[in-house]
């Protein structure tokens, strides 16, 4: 093992989290600094949805331990004072350092963050790049950059990057281990007007909280090894949100000013069950039972809306359900959705989407009733468009041209819709027949549109307008019919 003499980076003090300025800079700055300016700064700001979502996620988990805010009468009381109390940050870090914390990314004993050396598990160094799945990387195809060189990270980067190694971790070969999400899913926060909102709206009151808080406690003050592959079936609140599911111990240079390898090993095995809730995360029920909501290639966020409002029947994120009952305002719900999609080891494509939606929709039954049924037959008109294409003569990338330019036209006349959703006069029946008139005509169009684009022979024109009758035609006429009834 490498002994550091030299190397040493205090993250309460270094720059090392990019923070958004007023005037729309980035600079990044110490863990001290962000806390007691939080109602100064913007928010955060990263290239990767990954990196960017995960250190508003040790933000967040750092509060939760320091703060423990009961319930949303404590969290309204915080959001009233409009900033975070320096003396009590302060006594909080006295504190940690006082049972052997230590905030040294470099700690020859107790590396923040990180884990002690182990020949037996850790073996061989590797590249620091292996903290980032968005270049290539054993299973990780180039999705994102193109890039093959050595790669060299300051050790705010390697922090930050070791950060979304463990929240975004998937099961790899070799028996590499989920974090306690399993695969990633959509991670949910709310916006607020400075980083400060931003912040305490991603907290929960540990009245929602069904597992031990700290029992074990959060990461930075938990001195036990992390085992490899050691199985574990119930983790606290905190120890579960930045579950270490890899073992990572960063390698600097001597002068602890940059950071090329890594050792990076399998870490602990969450058995996932029904027992873990993320407070970030939007749910979904089957037969089956419940399941998170994670990003996948042919379902865009507009088509779980109802899952991501539904704060009546446990759908909703816990942060989205205790907005609901926050008192600072009624203002539009500003959410920002973070989500990778994997294919087993490997990382497909990072997304992060902006949505505004009137906090008057939250649990509105009327509203979600008429989604469901709006996102039903979109759905159902979707699959029929996609059929009547499926001639030999029409190529698939026009089908799904075509599938996609058809949910682009709902996606907007539902956005479309909000206000008159919220009015405690909205007609339900009238504007569910409406709308269903809006969608067959736009998925008729849609095929026309489609054969516009294409050459085809006399023979295949005849097929597809047949099978636009047979098909399309079909299922207009059977939505129609529902509607008179």
């Amino acid at each position: 093992m490498v002994m550091y003499v030299k190397a040493s980076f205090n993250v309460l003090t270094q720059p090392w989290i990019p923070v958004l300025e007023r005037n729309g800079t980035t600079k990044e700055a110490g863990l001290m600094e962000v806390l007691e300016q939080a109602h100064i700064f913007c928010g955060i700001n990263d290239s990767s949805p990954m990196v960017e979502y995960s250190v508003y996620r040790f933000l967040i988990v750092f509060l939760m331990d320091m703060l423990r805010l009961e319930d949303e009468e404590a969290l309204d009381e915080l959001l009233e004072e409009g900033r975070f109390d320096p003396d009590i940050i302060h006594d909080y870090v006295d504190q940690c350092q006082k049972e052997g914390v230590s905030f040294d990314l470099f700690d020859s004993e107790h590396p923040f963050l990180q884990t002690s050396y182990r020949k037996d598990w850790d073996r061989e160094p590797k590249p620091v790049s292996t903290l980032d799945y968005s270049i290539p990387n054993g299973n990780n195809h180039i999705h994102f950059e193109h890039k093959r060189e050595k790669v060299v990270y300051t050790p705010g980067k390697a922090l930050r990057m070791m950060l979304a190694a463990q929240i975004f971790c998937t099961a790899g070969a070799q028996g590499y281990p989920s974090n306690v999400n399993g695969a990633p899913p959509w991670f949910t926060l709310i916006r607020g007007k400075n980083l400060f909102q931003t912040l305490v709206f991603g907290m929960i009151g540990t009245d929602r909280i069904d597992l031990p808080l700290d029992h074990p406690p959060v990461l930075w003050r938990n001195f036990e090894e992390v085992m490899s592959k050691e199985k574990i079936a119930k983790t606290s609140w905190l120890f579960g949100t930045l579950f270490p599911a890899r073992r990572i111990r960063l390698i600097p240079d001597e002068a602890g000013e940059s950071v090329s390898n890594v050792y990076f090993s399998q870490g602990m095995n969450y058995e996932v069950t029904d027992a873990w809730t993320d407070p970030h995360v939007t749910y979904r029920y089957n037969k089956k039972g419940r399941f998170n909501w994670k990003p996948s290639g042919d379902e865009t966020i507009w088509r779980n809306l109802t899952d991501i409002i539904d704060t009546n029947s446990k759908h909703a994120t816990q942060i989205v359900e205790q907005y609901k009952e926050l008192d600072h305002s009624d203002e539009s719900l500003s959410l920002v959705i973070y989500g990778v999609q994997t294919n087993q080891a490997s990382y497909m494509k990072a997304q992060r989407h902006d949505l505004q939606i009137p906090k008057q929709l939250l649990g509105n039954e009327t509203a979600l009733r008429f989604i469901r049924s709006y996102m039903d037959q979109s759905e159902r008109l979707a699959q029929a468009l996609y059929k009547t294409l499926a001639q030999e003569e029409i190529p698939e990338e026009s089908r799904i041209q075509a599938k996609q330019r058809y949910y682009a036209i709902c996606e907007q006349s539902l956005w479309a819709m909000f206000d008159a959703l919220i009015r405690p006069e909205f007609d339900y029946d009238a504007n569910r027949i409406m709308t269903a008139e809006q969608q067959c005509s736009a998925a008729a169009d849609c095929v026309d549109w489609t054969l516009r684009q294409l050459t085809l022979r006399g023979k295949a024109m005849l097929q597809v307008m047949n099978q636009r009758q047979k098909i399309l035609g079909k299922e207009i006429a059977t939505i129609k019919k529902g509607m008179s009834t």
